[in-house]
């Protein structure tokens, strides 16, 4: 499959904001902050996907990728996570990418925190080809030195590069 035909520059965010710090409140729920600052990051992502007007409804596609990860967070282990959706509000199987130098409590296998992030949106008709898109983003990371070009680099352009290495 060829990953880079589903992504463009647009989508591509090498500078996520950093977390907010959790308020200094004894009655402050933390969990449940967590959860706000992850939906906060989802929403994000949906913006991102946006940049090509491939959304159809930002607010109802944010909230399949909220439902997404309320079954199982998407993030995996050494930095990396994969948020995917399949949806009604999306136009076409879209790739988009963002980058946090700092890092994202996105719950965590190894209970890490995220850094890079592959964000994956297909309209619900086409079948699980947001798993095959997923399998082959998660097969890049198995090769040495992967995880370490996506943190360095400094443009956009950059990422459509590696990820064309692996096409």
């Amino acid at each position: 499959m060829n990953l880079v035909r589903l992504m463009s520059v647009d989508m591509i965010e090498l500078n996520l904001a950093p977390p907010e710090e959790p308020p200094d409140n004894p009655e402050l729920n933390l969990e449940k902050w967590q959860q706000k600052q992850k939906e906060s990051y989802l929403e994000e992502f949906v913006n991102i996907l946006d940049k090509d007007n491939f959304v159809l409804h930002k607010r109802k596609l944010h909230k399949d990728f909220v439902n997404r990860e309320r079954q199982a967070s998407t993030a995996l282990v050494d930095g990396l996570a994969i948020p995917h959706v399949r949806s009604r509000y999306i136009r076409t199987p879209v790739v988009g990418f963002a980058r946090s130098d700092e890092g994202i409590n996105f719950q965590a296998i190894d209970q890490g925190l995220s850094h890079i992030f592959f964000i994956i949106a297909t309209p619900a008709k086409v079948g699980d080809l947001h798993l095959k898109i997923y399998k082959q983003i998660a097969t890049m990371f198995r090769f040495d030195g992967t995880y370490n070009e996506f943190m360095w680099l400094t443009k956009p352009g950059e990422v459509l590069r590696i990820v064309r290495q692996f096409d």
